[in-house]
């Protein structure tokens, strides 16, 4: 994919979490991110001795395929995570398609790093262009099919990348 969708605030960012499952304790696992069309960056996140290991959902591992014992020796500290993330999107209009989750997750890493997160995070769906649910319904599958959406946060960044990329070329004012 090529190009960039401008914003007041440079180019958008996207942003995809995954967690430990979706209870009110649950903590993130992995991040990817990415600003404009460029290559996604992801990362697994250590857990925190703070956050609680009751809050692992086998369920969720089973979505994601992220093991615990993969997280405590591959897995990032917080600090760093938040570092890269602060680095990397600070300045950027960034994407989640599930900012509620995304940004409950967020709050958790930098609240365990003791960091300010620099970013806000803003629905994906902003993004659409105001089109029948047909139209979008089409539009994912196409994205769909050509970037799955699997519940790895890499691959779900590439995932809204070839969404917006398609309703850009469908409409390239809807930037």
């Amino acid at each position: 994919m090529t190009g960039n969708a401008p914003s007041a605030a440079g180019p958008v960012a996207y942003i995809d979490l995954e967690a430990s499952g979706l209870g009110d304790q649950s903590w993130p696992i992995e991040v990817g991110w990415a600003v404009g069309f460029a290559a996604p960056v992801a990362r697994l996140i250590r857990p925190h001795p703070d956050w609680p290991l009751a809050a692992w959902d086998p369920k969720a591992a089973t979505l994601h395929g992220i093991d615990q014992e993969t997280l405590n020796t591959e897995g990032e500290d917080p600090v760093t995570v938040c570092k890269q993330l602060n680095n990397a999107l600070a300045g950027h209009k960034v994407y989640s398609d599930a900012p509620d989750w995304d940004g409950y997750w967020l709050y958790r890493l930098h609240s365990a790093a003791r960091m300010k997160q620099t970013f806000s995070v803003f629905h994906f769906g902003d993004l659409m262009p105001n089109i029948s649910l047909a139209e979008k319904m089409d539009l994912v599958a196409k994205a769909n099919a050509i970037a799955p959406h699997v519940h790895r946060a890499a691959d779900d960044v590439v995932h809204m990348q070839t969404l917006h990329q398609l309703v850009l070329e469908d409409d390239p004012a809807a930037g």
